[in-house]
């Protein structure tokens, strides 16, 4: 099987157009053998289509209805979804990937880490989650999961974060989110997630904003799959290897204990300037 990617698409200036041609050219690159579903949010340049069709990869756009817009990279993210849920095929690794800094200059910074430490390194994070077919996801960056604050995040169509437990997800989900919504999933949890969506209406649901980093990556623990994350600290300080540890205690997986000395980093970082290593 190969890989794909779930693209979101916003770009609502011209002047940002060469935010799209960086993450093209990235995927040109590294990801040409892969099929890529893309989502377009509502308001994005006229020339979009043909930004993306000037690549020449193996691509599937969707436009997102107004009715289902959010205001950010979720909307997107769930339409490009639904076209891989129609598409029928399964794939080994899903990779989560948008126009990080499209809108706004501010994440600048952002989407060239992203893109020169992470994107840029698929063949070796592939290995490695092919290596360990129980690591169920891939991301770099963490922020610590406290529970005594009132989230604000939503579920849609039915429950993965206020772990109910249910045959399908019999788990409580780990205790750290994956920072700016850019990540990499594998086929077991997406397969175990399509199915449930497809029985709910989870596709026509307009998602909370920050679904994609907030909600859905639990679907990998929720569903008894590790969670690997690259860098040991969160971007508060806290030590995700402690905070992981109770997630394999409390689901009495101690089995995935190997897994929590696989950090390749361990460096402090602010949200939006990690550093480059």
């Amino acid at each position: 099987m190969k890989s794909c990617i779930i693209f979101s698409c916003s770009i609502f200036d011209n002047t940002r157009l060469f935010v799209l041609h960086q993450f093209m050219q990235t995927f040109k690159k590294h990801y040409s053998d892969c099929d890529i579903y893309i989502g377009i949010n509502p308001g994005s340049v006229s020339n979009i289509v043909d930004v993306i069709d000037s690549y020449n990869l193996n691509t599937f756009i969707e436009f997102v209805p107004t009715h289902l817009y959010n205001y950010s990279d979720a909307s997107g993210y769930q339409v490009a979804l639904y076209n891989l849920a129609k598409s029928g095929k399964t794939y080994t690794n899903i990779w989560f990937i948008h126009t990080k800094s499209g809108v706004n200059s501010h994440s600048d910074y952002l989407r060239d880490w992203y893109n020169d430490t992470f994107l840029s390194n698929r063949t070796s994070i592939e290995d490695f989650l092919n290596q360990y077919e129980m690591i169920g996801s891939y991301g770099m960056l963490g922020l610590e999961f406290d529970f005594n604050r009132v989230y604000d995040e939503t579920d849609a169509g039915f429950d993965i974060f206020k772990n109910t437990l249910t045959p399908e997800l019999p788990y409580t989900h780990q205790h750290f989110f994956y920072l700016h919504s850019i990540y990499v999933i594998s086929s077991g949890p997406i397969d175990i997630f399509l199915n449930l969506a497809k029985q709910t209406d989870w596709f026509n649901i307009k998602l909370d904003r920050y679904y994609f980093e907030g909600v859905f990556p639990f679907i990998v623990s929720r569903s008894g799959y590790f969670p690997y994350i690259s860098n040991q600290l969160t971007c508060n300080g806290e030590d995700l290897k402690q905070l992981t540890n109770d997630w394999i205690i409390e689901n009495n997986l101690i089995h995935y204990s190997m897994y929590n000395s696989f950090y390749k980093t361990n460096y402090s970082f602010h949200q939006l300037t990690p550093p480059l290593c």
